[in-house]
């Protein structure tokens, strides 16, 4: 027993090994993710997130939309396949992928907090899909609530974001909730490429005007 003990976990060892010698293990804070947003609505995006470049897919107006950020470029895109049209514009430090929702890992509470003005604590942990979660409780100064589901095994990446609306003295009603399901660890820096072959356009109203 001893002995097969050991050499049950010798190839699993060796793996490790082969995963570092081919320049480690993958992590999405080194290699990114790609990743379903799905909102209560039913809405739900295609995402990709390496490091601060990140991708939005999805349907809009009917067609595909696609958008890409890239704040060390300082360029947004914003580009539909099916006409082959793109609108280029400035990257500003307050633009967003996805307004709202932070997509990157190691969340960090109290900074999320500050943006909304709000206060911030860590409630009783939970699982989210198999996966053990920290959670916070954030209170904003409209009484409406907001918990927050950070994945300890993917990094602390928010898996979840339910807004509750304040209604009554103690009471609330479902407002929103967001969630990132289907993650997956790697995210092609070609996924993050200004793509060839369109016509740019000059406003978003033309672009989605002209959806084929």
């Amino acid at each position: 027993m001893i002995f097969s003990r050991k050499f049950s976990v010798a190839p699993a060892i060796g793996a490790v090994l082969f995963l570092w010698a081919c320049g480690g293990l993958r992590t999405i804070s080194k290699d990114g993710y790609r990743a379903s947003l799905v909102y209560s609505t039913g809405e739900r995006y295609q995402i990709a997130v390496r490091g601060e470049w990140g991708r939005v897919e999805g349907t809009v107006d009917g067609v595909p939309l696609v958008r890409i950020q890239r704040p060390d470029l300082k360029k947004t895109w914003q580009f539909r396949p099916s006409s082959k049209r793109i609108l280029e514009e400035s990257w500003g430090p307050t633009d967003e992928i996805v307004p709202g929702y932070p997509l990157e890992p190691r969340f960090d509470p109290q900074a999320y907090a500050g943006r909304f003005h709000g206060e911030i604590l860590k409630i009783a942990d939970a699982a989210l899909g198999g996966h053990p979660c920290d959670r916070y409780q954030m209170d904003l100064p409209s009484g409406d609530r907001v918990t927050i589901w950070a994945a300890r095994d993917f990094e602390r990446l928010p898996m979840r974001i339910e807004h509750q609306r304040k209604k009554g003295e103690d009471a609330y009603e479902p407002a929103s909730n967001v969630r990132l399901i289907d993650i997956r660890v790697g995210a092609d820096p070609s996924l993050f490429e200004k793509p060839k072959g369109y016509k740019p356009v000059t406003s978003y109203e033309e672009l989605r005007r002209l959806k084929s």
